[in-house]
């Protein structure tokens, strides 16, 4: 309203952020889908090389296993770059599977008690059974596994890590838990965004791309749900996946 009897428009024509957003994504997807062979080839001959340490002169092992360590690292971000361009441009299939949630979980605790067992984590499973969603199972596997490997990356060793699954009035949630290190405040809006980075260090110790929450973002929207950030610096953190009511669907029949 503006004035008596008046109303104010505003109008903006927003056709040219259209158009640099759409040439940013192709870009990325692009360039991404480029550097995949080369690292891929790089990564290869790295290996084969640091195969036959004996044959090679000792001052460059050293610079072997850093260069390594760092085509591995570029590798992970153009994997992680090229599956956000995916999400971002490609619309969820119309054909979407019936997500046993129980069984997806223990899946995702399974791999990571193997990726982390020199850490000592004791992962704990509580999940509701008997609770099917609508979506891509890749997709939430994905989002899930980055979230639980995330807690367990951050956790210091022997550490306890919750993953919990539960029904609500509205709908049905996901929730990792951890006893880490824990999130300042001030930096809990901005996990999602790419590349962002709690501690720089700490991101390079763990060998992260700084992509996993944005894809968890892009994969937990795809699904109509969302995600919540709790966190205590010094006693740990909460990821929590809420799911609405209507991506929920009846479990299989039993009857043969």
């Amino acid at each position: 309203l503006f004035g008596e009897g008046e109303r104010l428009m505003l109008v903006r024509d927003v056709s040219q952020m259209h158009r640099l957003e759409s040439m940013r994504k192709d870009f990325v997807g692009n360039v991404s889908h480029e550097l995949r062979t080369p690292i891929t080839v790089i990564n290869g001959y790295l290996e084969t090389l640091l195969d036959h340490k004996d044959s090679v002169a000792p001052r460059w092992i050293k610079p072997l296993e850093q260069m390594h360590q760092q085509s591995q690292r570029m590798e992970n971000i153009v994997r992680d770059l090229l599956t956000l361009s995916r999400l971002e441009t490609k619309a969820l299939s119309k054909e979407q599977d019936r997500i046993d949630t129980c069984a997806l979980l223990r899946e995702v605790k399974g791999e990571a008690e193997q990726v982390f067992n020199q850490k000592e984590h004791s992962f704990e499973l509580t999940a509701t059974p008997n609770v099917y969603i609508r979506g891509n199972l890749s997709e939430l596997y994905s989002a899930i596994s980055n979230l639980l490997f995330n807690a367990a990356k951050y956790t210091p060793n022997k550490g306890t890590i919750k993953l919990t699954s539960r029904m609500l009035e509205n709908g049905f949630e996901i929730e990792i838990e951890d006893n880490g290190v824990g999130i300042e405040e001030q930096h809990i809006p901005r996990l999602t965004e790419r590349f962002y980075r709690v501690d720089e260090s700490r991101s390079t110790d763990t060998g992260g791309t700084g992509l996993g929450l944005a894809i968890v973002k892009h994969v937990l929207a795809r699904h109509g749900a969302n995600l919540e950030v709790f966190s205590v610096v010094g006693k740990g953190s909460r990821f929590v996946c809420h799911f609405p009511i209507d991506s929920l669907i009846e479990a299989p029949s039993t009857k043969q």
